[in-house]
């Protein structure tokens, strides 16, 4: 097994980004990109090539019963087909794969990999430079949409008892008029890991999430996580931070008004936040590291 192929490399969204960094790594290990090679990795839904290695690598499905991005039974429908059709699944998460089982009603063979993060969020270096005036300093990155809830991340810092703890927001959310949070504009992804570093704590309270690359990268940077107790968030914390219940629990197959997150308790939060910052620097995941996905990729090309 000499080369591979992987559809989708550009663009800036989760499953891109995650694509690009599986093939970086994989051209480390000595495999080379081709386009007609027989070892092929689809990124959410593709075309199978016949008598070659087809393998899916799917991220979530669609559950907003609001239709914010259209509705949730065509947007699917692709990304299902293709599920049907290829034999070798990956998931990132085992709530992804209940997710799928659940809403197409079929089992296939599948493997979970979980998303992994370059060498660089594991490497110590000049970090950027903390809010003055803190002590400790809680991170929350993403491309902000409502069910991630950074607004409730948000209120919860104007609690007095985090009055001396910053909360930094990456990924060009807007300005907040609040002494302790600070919204950065978007950061290349090469300069990421010095804001990590730069942190005591991260937070990141999606209702539903599948296995978001920011929480990959806050545990590579040894970040402890606050996280909420719905999707596949808490499979990456493991133990490595605290997980909080704000809403029920979700019911795997059923569509929810993602966009119209539950009402929140910030008491909550707030002691959630307390109680990740007393947790020192977590160890090295070792199991999050790219180097560690692609060698689990590689052995399902051979």
């Amino acid at each position: 097994m000499k080369d591979f192929y992987i559809d989708k490399t550009s663009g800036e969204n989760g499953p891109t980004i995650f694509g690009l960094r599986l093939k970086e790594q994989l051209e480390k290990d000595g495999l080379l990109f081709n386009e007609n090679s027989s070892n092929r990795v689809c990124i959410i839904s593709g075309k199978i090539k016949k008598g070659a290695n087809n393998i899916l690598r799917l991220d979530g499905l669609y559950l907003d019963a609001g239709g914010k991005e259209g509705k949730s039974e065509i947007l699917n429908k692709r990304i299902f087909k293709s599920y049907r059709r290829f034999d070798k699944i990956v998931f990132q998460s085992e709530f992804s794969r209940e997710c799928y089982e659940a809403f197409t009603g079929i089992k296939k063979e599948n493997y979970i990999i979980n998303n992994g993060a370059p060498i660089s969020f594991f490497k110590e270096s000049i970090s950027a430079t903390r809010p003055e005036g803190f002590d400790k300093v809680v991170i929350a990155s993403s491309k902000w949409r409502r069910h991630k809830r950074i607004k409730e991340c948000i209120n919860a810092f104007k609690d007095k008892r985090l009055k001396n703890v910053a909360l930094v927001i990456l990924g060009g959310y807007k300005n907040v008029d609040m002494p302790n949070v600070f919204c950065l504009p978007r950061i290349p992804h090469s300069d990421l890991p010095k804001y990590y570093q730069m942190a005591d704590a991260m937070i990141h309270l999606a209702w539903l999430d599948w296995c978001p690359n920011t929480v990959v990268e806050g545990l590579a940077s040894r970040l402890p996580v606050l996280c909420s107790h719905n999707g596949g968030t808490k499979e990456l914390v493991k133990n490595d931070g605290v997980v909080i219940q704000l809403e029920e629990d979700y019911k795997i197959g059923q569509e929810v008004y993602l966009y119209q997150p539950p009402k929140v308790d910030t008491n909550i939060i707030v002691e959630g936040i307390l109680k990740t910052l007393n947790i020192p620097k977590i160890q090295e995941r070792e199991d999050l590291k790219i180097s560690n996905t692609a060698l689990l990729y590689s052995k399902l090309f051979k």
